[in-house]
């Protein structure tokens, strides 16, 4: 099915998603990060100790998300979304008038839980459960909401700062939470069926052919499941690498003798490639299954940063990013739908959870890992071979996995 037609068949239910991606950017770093100068010039913290004190907040969201991803496999859908945009709200607002760093670190905790955490888990739970052959399609289109974010709300954010002050412009943005998200969340919201009814494209719920093998599993049944543990690497690999490569791009670019602006400006290939290729790998994902796709999503950022270690000219730096842009935009709807055809439509949520909770945490362990290596003297030089490493390996063990899921054997 064409996109256009697609999304003129199910507005309301893509618009929902694409909604809520975009309200996730109130919880990503780089909205947050736009902020960070003036926290630092009123509260008593120095760089390293708000860096630290984000540390925290993230971790301490990514331990409670299987708490809150799980009850979404259990609450009404319309109940639980604006469950999460008052808690974003309400985080919102808690940044704007913390008095101390602790109530601070609270209204960041909020912004990272609810934001980064639960609006995107919903947005691609939801769209999962949607649709059974179109399903690829639904979580290219929903994930559309992350490059208009992107693109629009630094601009967006850095003018309301320099009108009303960064803690004036946090409770505007609660405010836009409050009377648009909400409301258009309970409109949007009547397009979505349950979870325990058929998908929107025509599919039974629980159909056994697109909806894996197993209906209502737990986390203890999923650790026990030696599929999950050959498909983590590859799930954690990419969040893990872009992490340091993007929070070093300063040294990187030192490194290859290029100027930060060089890098800045590749960004723009970047983001484009992401979009370009979230919506290119949908219809692909409907026609040949995110398993069968699994394991070779890694190999364009494999390829850049191969390019990026060989590569003399600042050209290097724009194919870099744009491959890497490439594994991200396959990323963005390749996984959801891969957890999805193997644990089923009803626990999507709890896997989804879980797995993000262990990728925050990689993200969180990846700065300091690789800002370990540095401080110790061990290069990109180094570092580069040893990620390209990771990538394939990771590749190469989950590999087996998906064939023998095409095959229709469990691991």
């Amino acid at each position: 099915m064409p996109y256009i037609r697609f999304i003129l068949t199910h507005p309301r239910v893509l618009s929902f998603g694409i909604l809520l991606t975009l309200f996730s950017s109130f919880g990503q770093t780089f909205l947050i990060s736009i902020f960070v100068p003036r926290m630092l010039a009123e509260f008593p913290l120095s760089t390293g100790e708000f860096g630290l004190l984000y540390a925290v907040a993230t971790l301490s969201s990514a331990a409670s998300l299987p708490f809150f991803g799980r009850l979404m496999d259990r609450m009404e859908l319309r109940r639980y979304t604006l469950m999460v945009g008052m808690g974003l709200v309400m985080a919102c607002l808690t940044v704007s008038l913390a008095p101390n760093v602790p109530v601070l670190f609270l209204g960041i905790l909020g912004l990272r839980l609810t934001g980064q955490g639960l609006l995107s888990l919903t947005a691609s739970t939801t769209m999962a459960r949607s649709f059974s052959g179109l399903r690829g399609r639904a979580l290219s289109v929903s994930g559309l909401g992350y490059p208009l974010g992107e693109g629009l709300l630094p601009l967006l954010v850095v003018l309301l700062i320099n009108l009303f002050g960064w803690r004036l412009s946090w409770g505007i943005l609660g405010m836009v939470i409050g009377v648009v998200l909400l409301p258009l969340t309970v409109q949007l919201v009547k397009g979505v069926p349950g979870s325990r009814e058929g998908s929107l494209d025509g599919d039974p719920a629980g159909s056994p052919e697109d909806d894996g093998e197993r209906k209502g599993v737990n986390y203890r049944d999923v650790l026990r499941d030696g599929r999950f543990h050959a498909l983590l690497p590859g799930s954690l690999c990419l969040p893990f690498l872009l992490t340091s490569l993007f929070l070093y791009q300063v040294p990187l670019a030192t490194f290859k003798g290029w100027t930060v602006e060089t890098m800045a400006a590749a960004f723009i290939g970047f983001a484009s490639a992401r979009m370009v290729v979230s919506l290119a790998v949908g219809p692909l994902i409907d026609r040949v299954g995110a398993v069968r796709l699994f394991p070779f999503y890694l190999i364009p950022v494999a390829l850049g940063m191969g390019v990026l270690l060989m590569a003399a000219g600042s050209w290097g730096a724009f194919v870099f990013l744009a491959l890497a842009g490439v594994s991200q935009g396959c990323a963005s709807a390749i996984l959801t739908a891969m957890w999805t055809e193997i644990y089923g439509r009803e626990s999507i949520a709890s896997v989804k959870s879980l797995v993000s909770m262990l990728g925050i945490f990689g993200t969180a362990l990846s700065p300091v890992v690789v800002g370990w290596a540095l401080q110790s003297g061990m290069g990109f030089s180094v570092l580069l071979p040893l990620f390209i490493g990771m990538s394939v390996l990771a590749s190469a063990i989950s590999f087996p996995a998906c064939m023998r899921r095409i095959g229709g054997r469990g691991v």
